[in-house]
């Protein structure tokens, strides 16, 4: 943890730190009444950390982005004080017990003009992706205290906290049963979304629908959704992504979330070619990059977790 009062080698000390935890962002003081700290929370298995900081405004912008290797999802629960969000021509003051969600593959701000105490939990972007993509997501708008999803998500988030032995399993419990809760009031209709944005939730959903194709492809997608292949790059370069890349992503977690609920033996080859892969060695160097592990060890893991 590190605590200062504004000076510029503390401050820098602060975005450091904040950079280790977090991922890349820049920052500057407000004033000189700057005072700056963060921790990592909880159990490993969740990424959440508590940040103190009065006095500075935090920014995620494209240079950031370039240097982030995997570009989450950040859930923020304000604890105390208050503080400013901006992303994707939204505005939100947050007041305790307010929630927000924001892309870090997108621009955003943190402003803190006083001491403010937020709860910041980092959310896998397949996860959010599979949940969410049919509806798209509302970025940078507070979810309000007094509604009964935020109460029973800083119930359960409040509760997480309090845990250091959660081993992966529950965090991922704890990571789904999150997003569903959070699920209405971030989603909104695709009519309200820009072109850009119902491109790619058009294309999103038409790839889910149609992974164990193991000829999908951009011009698939494109031929299919009624745009371009140019403008579905466009579509998908906006969240920092490849079609290629999403589709390769899409195949490996929902190939995962199935081996994960399979019981008992699952064949592996019929697996692969289930989700698209075009060979048994394609399907295993894949799932192997990904995971860092064989799908059949994956399997074995999984037993021997359930026994």
């Amino acid at each position: 943890m590190l605590g200062n009062t504004f000076s510029t080698a503390g401050f820098d000390r602060w975005i450091s730190d904040v950079n280790q935890i977090c991922g890349p962002f820049s920052a500057e003081p407000l004033k000189e009444e700057f005072s700056g700290n963060i921790s990592k929370m909880g159990s490993s298995a969740l990424d959440m950390s508590r940040v103190t900081i009065r006095g500075a405004q935090l920014v995620r912008g494209r240079s950031e982005i370039r240097r982030c290797v995997a570009p989450e999802f950040f859930c923020v629960f304000q604890l105390r004080g208050k503080s400013r969000v901006e992303q994707a021509g939204n505005g939100s003051i947050l007041q305790a017990g307010d929630i927000v969600l924001v892309d870090s593959a997108l621009p955003f701000s943190f402003t803190y003009d006083n001491e403010s105490e937020q709860i910041s939990l980092i959310l896998p972007r397949p996860i959010i992706e599979r949940t969410l993509n049919l509806s798209g997501i509302e970025l940078g708008v507070r979810i309000p205290s007094d509604s009964h999803i935020a109460h029973v998500a800083n119930l359960l988030i409040g509760g997480a906290a309090d845990y250091d032995n959660l081993d992966k399993e529950e965090g991922a419990a704890i990571v789904d049963s999150l997003i569903m809760l959070i699920k209405p009031s971030v989603i909104r209709s695709v009519g309200q979304h820009s072109p850009s944005e119902r491109v790619f939730l058009q294309a999103a959903s038409f790839i889910r629908e149609n992974i164990g194709e193991s000829e999908l492809s951009a011009r698939m997608v494109a031929d299919n959704t009624g745009t371009s292949v140019r403008g579905l790059y466009r579509a998908f370069s906006a969240r920092s992504l490849t079609v290629s890349g999403y589709i390769r992503t899409q195949r490996l977690e929902m190939c995962a979330d199935y081996l994960k609920t399979s019981k008992g033996k699952v064949n592996l080859t019929e697996v692969g070619y289930r989700f698209g892969f075009a060979s048994p060695s394609a399907f295993s160097t894949a799932f192997r990059q990904y995971f860092g592990v064989t799908p059949s060890s994956f399997c074995q893991d999984r037993q021997r977790f359930i026994s």
